[in-house]
């Protein structure tokens, strides 16, 4: 006989919740695809209802496509993307930290928050300063041309 005095549990506690999320989230994916499929089958199949050949075509605004679709783009609006989203998470990772900094304030730990906060704005901020040193942001900046060209002229 087994002893006592050692109970274990079923199950392990904390975990459940979470499947009960990943049950939820799936049936919820399930059920937006189940309703994408409804409407796509009674919209195509049932009432006939084809899409023009304009609709597959890419939208510019209104305006019939110019060239193809494949081009290189400049890589200065990929650092200016690149730079924004790094100012937009640290606005986005910022906002919940202020009701923290005030209820710290109340209890006598405003400076030790205040100084976590300037932390890391300051490393952030050394970024943006080192993108500037080397020119990120000037948009008439010669463009370097690659090794296979240096020397030849195409």
């Amino acid at each position: 006989m087994a002893d006592p005095a050692i109970v274990l549990p079923a199950t392990i506690p904390g975990y459940n919740d979470y499947l009960a999320i990943v049950v939820i989230g799936l049936i919820a994916v399930g059920l937006v695809f189940a309703m994408l499929a409804a409407v796509w089958l009674v919209t195509r199949k049932l009432a006939g209802i084809a899409s023009p050949a304009s609709k597959t075509v890419t939208y510019e605004c209104g305006e019939d496509p110019v060239g193809p679709a494949w081009f290189r783009f400049n890589l200065r609006f990929y650092l200016v993307a690149i730079i924004f989203l790094v100012f937009s998470i640290e606005l986005a990772l910022m906002l919940p930290t202020l009701p923290r900094f005030a209820a710290a304030i109340h209890v006598g730990e405003g400076w030790l928050v205040f100084a976590k906060i300037f932390l890391f704005v300051a490393t952030l901020l050394a970024g943006l300063w080192y993108a500037a040193a080397k020119g990120d942001f000037a948009w008439d900046k010669a463009v370097a041309r690659s090794r296979q060209f240096r020397g030849k002229r195409p």
